[in-house]
């Protein structure tokens, strides 16, 4: 995970398991805490997501302000197609060019 300062967000690449979901959880915190725009996930490099990492990101986007959104872009289309499955592109706060 790479902290990105213009537009603000993360790059995120290789797995997000079990075993890595506290370092998706403080990266997330962290960009809501930095900045009062929108966030920005590069998910391009990610090989591999599992729901509940998937089910972090899309919380994250529901604690977000009023007026700010998570932007997943670019995005895999793995990560596209979780979610579509799960239903969960249409969530609050999350946006999907």
């Amino acid at each position: 995970m790479t902290l990105v300062p213009h537009p603000h967000g993360l790059h995120i690449a290789g797995e997000i398991d079990y075993g890595s979901h506290h370092l998706l959880a403080g990266g997330l915190d962290g960009a809501i805490l930095d900045g009062r725009s929108d966030i920005r996930l590069d998910l391009s490099g990610l090989t591999f997501i599992d729901v509940a990492g998937l089910r972090l990101i899309v919380t994250t986007a529901a604690r977000l302000s009023p007026g700010r959104r998570l932007v997943l872009a670019p995005l895999s289309p793995m990560v596209r197609r979780l979610l579509a499955l799960t239903g969960w592109q249409h969530a609050p706060g999350l946006h999907i060019p």
